[in-house]
């Protein structure tokens, strides 16, 4: 049996993943480009993966080990049959918003998982944030690659200016065993 910690978090994550599935099922129908069809795709088919593989840990009759999918391979088609939807919603803003949910639920999931008690659970749950980081990093790349998005190089007094200020200061563990010794004689001395 899962401890309620573990059921809270997926209950909260199942809510997560229907709608967030359903509005990448909207940009589908909506985006113009192949590339982001295929990413939309992919996420929408692990997402449902994720779905599935908590439903199992959440059956308390599965009793078998469960295991996550790999992100599925998707090879979409541009919907040429698609119903006109007057949304004011560019592929920029669809890729930005998918690029942020995966980076969010890849965040949660880690953070979920150091919070589990059951060990498969948080197994899993550190494979579903690596595959969400998976996605997000595909929508990066697509961004660089449509010119959305640039990540600037720092320059090397920026690098410098950002060092730790702690860096040119010595660490003597010796002086820090000596205060210790020196409080650990005063607190004796104070039993006594």
């Amino acid at each position: 049996m899962l401890k309620v910690i573990d059921v809270g978090l997926m209950a909260n994550h199942l809510s997560a993943h229907k709608g967030a599935i359903k509005r990448f099922e909207l940009y589908s129908n909506l985006t113009k480009n192949p590339n982001l069809l295929t990413i939309l795709g992919q996420q929408i088919g692990m997402m449902q993966n994720h779905v599935q593989v908590m439903n199992m840990l959440l059956d308390p009759n599965h009793t078998n080990q469960v295991t996550l999918q790999p992100v599925p391979q998707v090879t979409s088609q541009l919907n040429q049959n698609s119903v006109a939807i007057d949304i004011e919603i560019e592929d920029r803003d669809m890729a930005f918003d998918s690029h942020f949910t995966a980076t969010s639920m890849a965040n949660d999931n880690f953070i979920s998982s150091t919070n589990m008690k059951n060990p498969q659970v948080k197994r899993i749950h550190s494979e579903m944030a690596l595959q969400q980081s998976q996605i997000a990093k595909q929508y990066e790349m697509f961004a660089e690659q449509m010119g959305w998005m640039d990540h600037p190089i720092a320059t090397s007094i920026q690098q410098q200016g950002a060092m730790s200020p702690l860096q040119n200061q010595t660490f003597n563990p010796l002086h820090q065993n000596g205060k210790q010794a020196q409080m650990n004689t005063q607190n004796s001395q104070r039993i006594q």
